[in-house]
């Protein structure tokens, strides 16, 4: 399987929360990719990174949804303006610490989302295994 198909299969089937994880580990790739290009000096390379970085994160701004909770939505797209912002400045001023600083954002909120799409864990023990024993048969 292509890396390509292995990707499709994975966003086609993902929840809504494991896409948003999928679209900061993208954005957090192209980053790390574009410092990778601004540190060799290659332009059109680090140009194109910081282009799909800027769509994903651009998705992530449409995901966000002001029913829940409005202040919070307003904070979460601001935050994200900023990182944008943060962007930008690393690619038109080809400096390292706001790709840097956009990254270690992104990788917080990742955080988060990990957390979020994980299952609660339960803290009952299973009391089958500590009240049966093993059914011993003899034929």
């Amino acid at each position: 399987m292509s890396f390509h198909a292995y990707v499709e299969s994975q966003v086609l089937c993902a929840t809504p929360l494991e896409l948003v994880t999928i679209l900061y580990q993208g954005a957090i790739q192209a980053l790390e990719s574009a410092r990778m290009h601004l540190a060799a000096g290659n332009i059109s390379a680090r140009a194109s990174d910081v282009n799909r970085a800027c769509a994903l994160i651009g998705e992530l701004v449409r995901s966000v949804h002001d029913a829940p909770n409005p202040s919070f939505a307003r904070q979460l797209r601001e935050l994200y303006a900023y990182i944008l912002r943060r962007i930008q400045d690393g690619h038109f001023l080809q400096l390292d610490a706001p790709f840097a600083e956009a990254i270690h954002l992104l990788n917080t909120l990742l955080e988060g989302w990990r957390e979020i799409c994980q299952p609660p864990q339960s803290h009952q023990t299973d009391s089958c295994s500590e009240t049966y024993q093993p059914l011993q048969c003899s034929f």
